[in-house]
């Protein structure tokens, strides 16, 4: 009796589903991610070695600035070619940005390069992935 509805929905969430892994990754796109259900930029990051930075900048045309949109399916590009970095650290508790680029062997001005968001290290959080790359990834002058 249910049945021809309960089809029907799962039609249309495929359908859904499918449109959202569709809208097309950013050219250049290095590598990719999966959302999961229950799935945060932060841990999106840190599972995949990308910045917190990095995962929104490269998906600034899908991810809110919250970070509040994310959509179980959809897929998101990890990094682009050239500027991909994957040296990371999460922020713990009691983390500062000049024991982080001590521990990681950089200056504090290469962290704060790669990290653009973190400006003068009053606005990390436990949890933040940070790139700690020696490299500088992150193209300033756009």
């Amino acid at each position: 009796m249910h049945a021809p509805f309960f089809i029907a929905s799962l039609v249309a969430l495929a359908a859904i589903a499918s449109a959202q892994t569709k809208r097309g990754l950013p050219a250049g796109c290095d590598r990719n991610a999966t959302v999961e259900y229950g799935d945060t930029c932060n841990a999106i990051s840190a599972a995949h070695n990308v910045s917190t930075y990095q995962l929104a900048a490269v998906n600034s045309e899908t991810i809110d600035s919250g970070c509040n949109n994310l959509v179980a399916g959809e897929v998101l590009c990890l990094g682009i070619k050239g500027q991909d970095c994957n040296v990371t650290h999460v922020m713990q508790a009691g983390d500062t940005c000049f024991s982080v680029a001590d521990a990681s062997g950089i200056q504090v001005n290469t962290l704060l390069a790669n990290n653009p968001n973190v400006n003068t290290c009053d606005n990390v959080y436990p949890g933040e992935v940070l790139c700690t790359a020696s490299q500088i990834y992150v193209n300033t002058t756009k």
